[in-house]
């Protein structure tokens, strides 16, 4: 295994975020309207004070919604000249940079979600020479719904930084996951959805979908609806793609679980929130 091809972990998901919070440091704007909605997210959306929960798997990057390209007049070189100065370079796809945090390589890959250009279609936003964002269709769904957190990283003299950064909510996040899982499928995908739904601190997959049901992102269902029957079907059965991918990622973390377990929460957690959504 190269470098750059790290398997997800503790140590890797706390690299990605040190550059997460080094980034936005630098970028020094709170008014630049960055969302995170990749892999950090479902330890963020699944901690809470008393909560005994397992130790999610973690990530090697950090995906960011560049939700003021929305806006054409929004000028977005303050990202570009912070990426630049932290080291970051684009890869052959611009809208993935690489740099190194503690002497191994991390990648931020920007997103937008564009209603009138092309899937997959790479943008480049006002004020960039090379950063761009790639057009994936449901990543939208975090700019209707975000929470600021607050992080610290040390920084490269030695020094504390604290910033303020958005991460995607629960709904926006679920909305944008259950895309995933249906267009694009990777083995984290399915991961990550069934950990969020099991552990969320709303009230497992009953109370994510009672959120969801009554919140502005309601008016997205109907359209969704396709999309998270197709989802849910992938979950029904143990041996399913859903289920299997929950419980080989989550061996990672703790190889001691029981495969035939983790199959049937996975199973059981996806029909339970499907079944509560699609009334």
């Amino acid at each position: 295994m190269s470098d750059t091809d790290e398997a997800r972990s503790a140590e890797t998901r706390a690299r990605a975020e040190r550059a997460l919070v080094l980034l936005v440091n630098e970028v020094g704007d709170e008014n630049v309207p960055l969302i995170v909605l990749g892999g950090l997210v479902p330890e963020v959306l699944t901690r809470y004070e008393g909560a005994v929960i397992p130790q999610h798997l973690g990530t090697t990057d950090v995906d960011v919604l560049l939700i003021t390209h929305l806006d054409a007049d929004t000028d977005l070189g303050a990202v570009e000249r912070a990426l630049k100065r932290l080291g970051f370079k684009p890869l052959s796809e611009a809208w993935r940079w690489r740099g190194r945090i503690d002497g191994r390589p991390v990648k931020v890959e920007f997103l937008c979600d564009l209603e009138d250009r092309p899937e997959g279609q790479v943008i480049s936003p006002t004020g960039c020479a090379e950063l761009a964002a790639v057009n994936l269709r449901g990543t939208g769904y975090v700019a209707r719904d975000w929470a600021w957190e607050e992080l610290s990283a040390t920084a490269p003299d030695g020094g504390e930084v604290r910033v303020r950064v958005r991460f995607a909510g629960l709904k926006g996040y679920l909305l944008s996951k259950c895309v995933a899982v249906r267009t694009r499928g990777l083995e984290k995908d399915y991961y990550d959805f069934a950990f969020v739904l099991l552990h969320n601190r709303a009230g497992g997959p009953e109370g994510a979908a009672a959120q969801l049901r009554e919140s502005a992102l309601s008016d997205a269902l109907p359209a969704l609806r396709s999309i998270s029957l197709e989802v849910r079907e992938r979950y029904v059965r143990p041996n399913d793609i859903g289920p299997t991918s929950y419980a080989e990622q989550s061996l990672q973390v703790d190889p001691e679980l029981d495969p035939a377990t983790l199959r049937a929460d996975a199973v059981d957690v996806v029909e339970r929130f499907f079944r509560a959504l699609l009334l």
